[in-house]
């Protein structure tokens, strides 16, 4: 999923998230960590309950993550853009969602 924000605060995507019943997978302060999350990920058929227990416990913090970051410089009035690839821990969740959905 891709959200746009205007203030960069990851706090509005985790409450916004949860309110339309999404939390951020790893979130344990919204919702998107343990049963909760195994529940969700295994709901409507979408994963084995197996499944759904092993990607709810690798995802040991929030898998959220800013791939591309853009604002302009305070002083220079520059437009600074920045990218980077998802941190290594979320391979290893892809890889176990993508798993449960072969």
């Amino acid at each position: 999923m891709e959200w746009r924000l205007e203030t960069g605060r990851t706090h509005q995507i985790r409450v916004h998230a949860r309110e339309i019943g999404i939390p951020i997978l790893g979130d344990e302060t919204y919702g998107g960590a343990g049963n909760g999350a195994e529940e969700r990920l295994r709901s409507k058929g979408a994963m084995t309950p197996a499944e759904a227990k092993r990607v709810a416990k690798i995802s040991r913090r929030p898998m959220l993550h800013a791939q591309t970051l853009g604002f302009r410089h305070p002083r220079t009035g520059e437009e600074m853009d920045f990218k980077a690839e998802p941190p290594e821990d979320f391979a290893e969740v892809f890889e176990a969602l993508r798993d449960a959905s072969a």
